[in-house]
C-alpha cells in the first residue's frame, strides 16, 4: 500500500509539474485539491499549487497593470490565503516557503502593494539567490520576481536632497538596474529552454526587457543602453523570442540614429572571435551566437542598416496576410510594427542616399499592406524621389522613363487613399511635369490647392507656385494663341498669389521672373530677380535670369554686373556647365580677352559638348526651360 501510495503521489506531481509548464492551470489547481485530500503530507505543497494557480489564472486574464488594480484585490483573496499558508514552517520544510513568497510579492504588485511586494522579495532573500540550474517553471518565476522588484523599485522611488538621500537613490537606481539585467537575462533563458506548445512573455518580462537600457539612458550612459541592447539581442533565437527580437532590433537602431555620431560609436564586440578569451557562461546566462565568422559592423550605418533590414524581414515574415475580420486586431498590430520599420529605415537610407533600399522594403510590404494610406504614401514619395527628371521627348523605354512612369503609376493609387494629402499631390504634380504629362500635373496641383483653400493650410502658396508653373510650362508647350494667352493668364494670376502668400519664397519669384522675362516685360522681371536674389542669393535660377537680364542691357555697368551673376553661379554650383559657358561669352563681350581664354578652355576642359559652337548670349544665358531649375 505505501509503495502504492508513493507512485500515486509521484504521478501527482509529474502531472501538475507539466501543467504548470503548460500554463494549464485550471487543471493544476484540480490536480492540487486531489493531492491534497489523498495525501495530507504533502498539504503545503498543494496549499502552495493551489494559491499558484489561482494567481496565475487571475493574472492571464487580468494582466498586473494599473487599470485593474481594484479587481485584483477582490478576487485575489483565495490566492493569498492560499500561499500564506505554504510559508509557515510546513511550507519551509516542504521547499515551498521560498516560491510562495515569490508570488506573494507578485500578487501584491498586482494589487498595486508595491512596498508589501519589496517586503516579500526580502524574506524571500532575493538579493542573495545563489545562481544554478533551475526547472523551467522555477526560470519563470524568479525572472518575474526580479523584474517585479525592480518596477517596485521605480514606484517606490524616495524623495528628498542631501548627500545621504543622493547616495540612496544611486544604490537604489544600481538595485533597479541589476533587477532588470537579470529579468532579462532569465526571461531570454526561460524562452529558450521551454518546450511549451504556446508561450509567452507576458507585460511584466517584456518591460523588464526595456527598462534596463531606459534607466541606462536616463542616467546619462547611453554606451551602457546600446551594449545591453547588444547583449540582449546576440541571445539565441528561438520561436518565442521573435516578437521581442523585432522590438529590440528596432529600438537599438533609433538609439544608435538619434544619440551616436561616427566619433563616438564603438564597435561590438564579438564573443568568441580569434584571440579573446571568455569566461564560461554562468547558468542564468542565455545561449548566445559564437562564431569566428560572424559579420561585425565597422560603423554606425551600418550596423542600424543591418538592425533595421533584420527587424523588416522579421516583421514582414510575421505580417498577417489575411484579411478576415477574427484577424483584424492582429493584423492591425503586425502593420504598425513593420510600418515603424519601414519608416525608420527610410530615414537611415535616405540619409546616406540608399534609396533603393527604401524601394525594395516598400516593394515586400505591399504584400499585406492593402488599404494602408501611410504604406502607399511612403511608396509614392519613394519612387518619386527615384524617378529621374525626363523630359518631354525621353523615350520610351528607357531607365528614366520606366522610373517616372512607374512613380506616376503609384503617386495614382496613392492618392485615393490619402484624399486630404496636399504635399502629396504636389510631389506627384512634380514628377509629372518631368515625364511630360502636364495636364494631369496641372489637375493634382489644383487638387492640392482644393485642399489647402479649404484648410487655409500652410502649403497654400506653394500651392498657388505649382499650379502656375504647371501653366506656365503648358504655354510654352501649345502652339495656339488662345491656349498660350489664357496658359499665361492663368500663370501670372497664381504666381502673383504665391509671391503675395509668402514674400520669402525665392522659387516663387524665380518663376515670376521667367514669366515677365518671356513676356518680353524685362523690368518687372528684373525686380522679380532682385527680390529672388534677396530671399535666397546662391538661387541658380535667380543668378540665370539675372546675368540674362544684364547682358541684355548691352551697357558697361550692366555687363560687369552679368559677369559678376555667372561668376557667383560658377562659385555655387561648380558642376553645372551654364556657369561657365556663360562666363566665357561675358567675358567676350565685356571682360579681359586673356582671361575669357582661360574661362573658355576651363570649359572646353570640362564641358566640351556644350560649347561646341559659340551661341548668342542671350540664348546662352536664357536656354530653354528645364523644370529642375526650378528646385535648385
Amino acid at each position: 500500500m505505501t509503495s502504492r501510495s508513493k507512485n500515486a503521489v509521484r504521478s501527482y506531481e509529474t502531472e501538475i509539474e507539466k501543467c504548470r509548464e503548460e500554463s494549464n492551470w485550471k487543471k493544476a489547481v484540480e490536480l492540487a485539491t486531489q493531492l491534497k485530500a489523498r495525501s495530507p503530507q504533502h498539504e503545503s505543497l498543494a496549499h502552495f499549487l493551489i494559491g499558484e494557480g489561482k494567481l496565475e489564472a487571475h493574472l492571464e486574464e487580468w494582466p498586473p497593470i494599473r487599470d485593474n488594480i481594484e479587481r485584483a484585490q477582490r478576487e485575489l483573496s483565495d490566492a493569498r490565503g492560499y500561499l500564506t499558508l505554504a510559508t509557515d514552517e510546513a511550507g519551509k520544510k516542504a521547499g515551498v516557503a521560498l516560491d510562495a513568497h515569490l508570488l506573494l510579492g507578485k500578487l501584491n504588485y498586482a494589487c498595486g502593494a508595491y512596498d508589501d511586494a519589496l517586503k516579500n522579495y526580502k524574506l524571500a532573500e532575493l538579493n542573495t539567490l545563489t545562481e544554478k540550474e533551475l526547472p523551467i517553471r522555477s526560470l519563470r518565476i524568479v525572472a518575474e520576481s526580479y523584474a517585479i522588484k525592480g518596477l517596485c523599485l521605480e514606484e517606490t522611488a524616495p524623495g528628498g536632497g542631501g548627500a545621504s538621500s543622493r547616495f540612496k537613490a544611486a544604490e537604489r537606481e544600481a538595485d533597479m538596474v541589476r533587477s532588470f539585467e537579470l529579468a532579462s537575462d532569465l526571461t531570454l533563458l526561460y524562452l529558450q529552454k521551454t518546450a511549451a506548445p504556446a508561450v509567452r512573455a507576458g507585460p511584466t518580462l517584456e518591460a523588464a526587457l526595456q527598462r534596463a537600457p531606459h534607466l541606462h539612458l536616463k542616467a546619462g550612459r547611453p554606451q551602457a543602453a546600446i551594449d545591453r541592447y547588444r547583449s540582449m539581442l546576440r541571445a539565441t533565437e528561438c520561436q518565442w523570442t521573435q516578437a521581442l527580437r523585432l522590438t529590440l532590433a528596432r529600438q537599438l537602431a533609433e538609439l544608435l540614429m538619434r544619440g551616436t555620431n561616427g566619433q563616438e560609436y564603438k564597435i561590438p564586440s564579438v564573443s568568441g572571435a580569434a584571440g579573446t578569451r571568455q569566461a564560461a557562461p554562468g547558468p542564468w546566462t542565455p545561449a548566445k551566437y559564437t562564431s569566428i565568422n560572424q559579420f561585425v559592423p565597422q560603423n554606425v550605418y551600418e550596423e542600424i542598416v543591418l538592425l533595421l533590414l533584420v527587424s523588416e524581414a522579421m516583421a514582414v515574415r510575421a505580417a498577417v496576410l489575411s484579411q478576415s475580420a477574427e484577424f483584424e486586431v492582429e493584423r492591425g498590430s503586425s502593420l504598425r510594427a513593420a510600418r515603424a520599420v519601414g519608416d525608420l529605415l527610410a530615414l537611415a537610407a535616405a540619409r546616406w542616399g540608399h534609396l533603393q533600399l527604401v524601394l525594395e522594403s516598400l516593394e515586400r510590404a505591399m504584400k499585406f499592406s492593402f488599404g494602408c494610406a501611410h504604406t502607399w504614401r511612403q511608396r509614392a514619395l519613394a519612387t518619386a524621389a527615384a524617378a529621374a527628371a525626363a523630359p518631354p521627348s525621353s523615350q520610351q523605354g528607357s531607365p528614366a522613363w520606366t522610373a517616372g512612369t512607374k512613380a506616376v503609376s503609384v503617386m495614382r493609387h496613392a492618392k485615393t487613399l490619402a484624399t486630404d494629402d496636399a504635399p502629396l499631390r504636389l510631389v506627384g504634380a512634380n514628377t509629372c511635369y518631368n515625364m511630360g504629362e502636364l495636364e494631369e500635373g496641372i489637375a493634382l496641383a489644383e487638387e492640392a490647392l482644393a485642399i489647402e483653400q479649404k484648410t487655409n493650410g500652410p502649403l497654400l502658396a506653394r500651392c498657388h507656385l505649382y499650379t502656375g508653373i504647371g501653366y506656365q510650362m503648358k504655354a510654352q508647350r501649345t502652339n495656339s494663341r488662345i491656349e498660350k494667352e489664357a496658359s499665361n493668364e492663368k500663370s501670372l494670376q497664381n504666381l502673383l498669389k504665391a509671391v503675395q502668400l509668402d514674400n520669402n519664397d525665392h522659387l516663387a519669384f524665380y518663376h515670376l521672373a521667367l514669366h515677365y522675362l518671356r513676356q518680353a516685360m524685362l523690368n518687372e522681371a528684373m525686380d522679380a530677380a532682385r527680390c529672388c536674389l534677396h530671399a535666397r542669393a546662391e538661387c541658380a535660377g535667380g543668378l540665370r535670369v539675372a546675368a540674362a537680364l544684364w547682358a541684355c542691357g548691352a551697357a558697361g555697368a550692366r555687363g560687369g554686373r552679368a559677369l559678376a551673376a555667372a561668376a557667383v553661379a560658377r562659385h555655387h554650383y561648380p558642376a553645372a556647365p551654364w556657369p561657365l559657358t556663360a562666363a566665357a561669352m561675358l567675358q567676350l563681350q565685356w571682360g579681359e580677352p586673356d582671361v575669357s581664354t582661360e574661362t573658355n578652355e576651363h570649359a572646353t576642359r570640362r564641358h566640351a559638348f556644350f560649347i561646341a559652337r559659340i551661341y548668342s548670349v542671350t540664348m546662352c544665358l536664357v536656354g530653354s526651360y528645364s523644370p529642375r531649375v526650378a528646385f535648385h
